[in-house]
């Protein structure tokens, strides 16, 4: 019978553990083992981990989620991994119906997962993934949409692949570049609507309080895949870094503005369409300056959407 591992990578996360081990403790199936990752943490990360029966890997120097996931990848005996961060949760049927899965045709299962906030727990929005669409091209899928990471990955086809990116330039983007490298690597990947795990969104939280560097490190995830594939996804690389222009924009971070429209037109992509046929003509004939028109229009004209908006450093 295939087993399923938790893993959990934790940095000074003794407030938030309780919640998470309280959600495995409520699994109307339990995994066969829980592993915690206590990446140099300075509080009871690790005793916590210990007293909720999780065998802990520590680490005396900041490593950073990435590195650690992997790490608990290696020391995992079961067949089937589940990372989980720390300060999330899962619902309660969650294991029950991973291991439906198991024994079935896919390496990568993705499932469905809803975000609340922190401190009301109200519901904020539900996201699921398409599994036809996966199926399909799982890397195309995985270029236009950032998966969650609230899935299950068989243990030997995820490390054969090298796991999670541990590159410092994508440390903010860390699911997608992840899932990218799995579906470019070939992986077999499915989805399920079912959610699985419930996602706390909070102030200054690694992607929250980042916003800029997330953007910067999906810049450099976009930049891989092109250097792996050429023009094979021109397509949607092109229309994400255009995106991706327009987010940097908001924080007058020009160079990612440049470096994303370089890219997307040595793709040979421009954008045929447009919210507007001005922004779409300018566009075409100077891909900065449209950028930065637009931006500017909006400061000039609608300044209340970038209020509390910082200038990239």
């Amino acid at each position: 019978m295939s087993t399923l591992a938790l893993c959990i990578p934790a940095r000074n996360a003794e407030v938030y553990l309780p919640r998470l081990f309280a959600s495995v403790a409520r699994q109307t199936r339990p995994f066969d083992e829980v592993l915690v990752y206590d990446d140099a943490s300075s509080d009871g990360t690790g005793a916590i981990a210990r007293a909720h029966g999780a065998t802990v890997v520590r680490s005396n120097e900041n490593t950073g989620p990435s590195t650690g996931k992997n790490l608990l990848a290696a020391r995992a005996n079961s067949d089937w991994l589940h990372f989980h961060d720390a300060d999330d949760a899962l619902f309660p049927d969650f294991v029950e119906h991973a291991r439906e899965w198991l024994t079935r045709d896919a390496d990568v299962v993705c499932f469905a997962v809803e975000d609340r906030d922190h401190d009301t727990d109200a519901v904020l929005v539900r996201r699921a993934w398409d599994d036809a669409a996966l199926a399909r091209d799982a890397a195309r899928y995985a270029i236009l949409n950032t998966i969650t990471n609230c899935g299950i990955y068989r243990r030997s086809t995820f490390l054969s692949c090298g796991g999670f990116d541990v590159r410092p330039e994508t440390k903010y983007n860390e699911d997608q570049a992840m899932h990218v490298r799995l579906a470019l690597s070939g992986l077999r990947f499915r989805a399920d609507s079912r959610p699985g795990g419930v996602l706390y969104q909070r102030r200054n939280s690694m992607s929250s309080g980042n916003r800029i560097e997330c953007a910067r490190a999906h810049f450099h995830v976009l930049a891989t895949v092109a250097e792996r594939t050429g023009r094979q996804y021109a397509d949607a690389l092109g229309l994400e870094l255009w995106k991706l222009a327009g987010v940097c924009g908001t924080y007058r971070d020009w160079d990612y503005v440049r470096r994303a429209l370089q890219l997307a037109e040595q793709l040979g992509y421009a954008p045929a369409e447009a919210e507007n046929p001005v922004f779409r003509a300018l566009a075409r004939i100077h891909p900065f300056g449209a950028v930065l028109a637009r931006e500017q229009f909006v400061r000039w004209f609608k300044p209340a959407l970038r209020d509390g908006v910082p200038t990239a450093s």
